[in-house]
């Protein structure tokens, strides 16, 4: 085996089919492992069901890749056509129309201002008028005429 700790898929899947090939050209009788006796078929077979297993594993794993990856697409077609429709329906029936509800679609909320976030906003545009405005006793400067060609 190898240096790692843990081999590969890979490592062990030609680890196996050498051990396999070993055992067909080597041994020719049954042999004795863990106290049970054991012909070069059975014990070649433990390794063939791994090798099968492993490959039927990995074409699982392809269809499955490939199931998902269509999945995605269509959930991609789908956001993309959700927003629109949901814009159709309110517009033809209204949001708050049974056949607009029937769809299973949320209804467009207005957002709601809270006092303090509303006596932040009175704060703000003061504030802004202020910094705006020139300080008193001087004049704002006079715009300068253009030139007449």
């Amino acid at each position: 085996m190898t240096s790692s700790s843990k081999p590969t898929v890979a490592t062990r899947t030609l680890l196996f089919t050498k051990i396999i090939a070993a055992i067909m050209q080597y041994i020719t009788a049954a042999i004795v492992l863990g106290g049970k006796s054991i012909t070069p078929q059975a014990l070649a077979a433990v390794f063939e069901a791994y090798l099968q297993t492993e490959q039927d594993l990995e074409a699982a794993r392809t269809v499955v890749t490939a199931k998902q990856q269509a999945r995605d697409a269509a959930l991609a077609a789908v956001n993309a056509t959700l927003p629109n429709l949901h814009k159709y329906l309110a517009a033809t029936y209204g949001e708050e129309s049974a056949t607009f509800t029937s769809f299973g679609l949320p209804a467009t909320k207005k957002a709601t201002k809270t006092v303090e976030v509303k006596a932040a906003a009175v704060q703000k545009s003061k504030a802004t008028r202020a910094s705006h405005k020139p300080p008193s006793g001087t004049t704002p400067p006079t715009p300068a005429t253009p030139a007449k060609a």
